[in-house]
């Protein structure tokens, strides 16, 4: 097992990580980002492609805080693996994935 986290920074890494681990259950397996690119692997459209915002919506039912959380999570991820892109755009891309339900 890994080191304990001891910065807010660290523990919100870990907790971003851990979230697109799960990926893999929540998108039973098809749909995924291919990092650091977060691209779908499947159907090569930004993630999340409309599949993959389909099924996080289900796997969320009407849980739309929770929902919201986790792509926050993600977001965190995604943000350093991915400079180039100005935050702004993928602060729409992310959230994007609960209004486009």
């Amino acid at each position: 097992m890994g080191e304990e986290p001891t910065t807010i920074r660290a523990v919100r890494v870990e907790l971003g990580e851990r979230s697109v681990r799960a990926l893999t259950d929540r998108l039973e397996g098809e749909h995924l980002p291919r990092r650091p690119e977060w691209t779908c692997l499947t159907c090569e459209q930004e993630w999340p492609c409309d599949p993959a915002r389909m099924r996080l919506a289900e796997a969320y039912g009407d849980n739309r805080i929770s929902l919201s959380m986790y792509l926050a999570s993600l977001l965190y991820v995604a943000l350093p693996e991915m400079p180039q892109t100005p935050s702004a755009e993928l602060h729409e891309r992310l959230p994007a994935a609960i209004r486009r339900r």
